[in-house]
């Protein structure tokens, strides 16, 4: 009873901070993912789609993250763009958001560079990653960080005569 008191006295408030998507994208974490397996694009683009969303060609860095942002998402059987290239440097894969490229999920025998392979695309049948051919048309996923929203709720003091 002593704590309600000083409560009622006292107020308080309480801040939350949550991340939003607009419609169409997927909130996962603190990112918003948005699949585009109909309007076929070159790699590039593609990415240039992303950039102006606010966004870039999805990166990967989970298996949990593809699953939920990627996999689940997909028709089956078809293979999108993301947002692996190795065309700065042969064999020096990066993500076009800059982030670590530390999580591969490469099918086998890949990436092989046959002729000239310098973007990621992933086999949606089986989750798994290949270098491609970036003039091919393809879907692709977008990946942007989503919009942080507050909330707060405030709990005045009672003022007692």
């Amino acid at each position: 009873m002593g704590n309600d008191k000083l409560l009622q006295e006292s107020g308080f408030h309480l801040s939350v901070s949550e991340y939003h998507c607009d419609p169409g994208y997927l909130l996962y974490g603190n990112y918003c993912y948005h699949l585009e397996s109909e309007d076929v694009k070159s790699w590039q683009d593609a990415e240039d789609h992303c950039s102006r969303q606010q966004g870039h060609l999805a990166s990967i860095h989970s298996q949990e993250e593809l699953k939920i942002c990627v996999i689940q998402q997909s028709p089956t059987g078809i293979s999108l763009w993301m947002g692996g290239h190795d065309s700065v440097t042969e064999g020096g894969w990066e993500w076009t958001d800059g982030s670590p490229f530390r999580y591969i999920r490469w099918n086998a025998g890949n990436p092989d560079d046959y002729y000239g392979e310098d973007c990621l695309s992933i086999l949606i049948n089986n989750g798994y990653w290949n270098d491609d051919n970036c003039e091919y048309d393809r879907g692709y996923i977008c990946k942007r960080r989503g919009e942080k929203r507050h909330f707060t709720l405030v709990v005045g003091s009672e003022e007692k005569p």
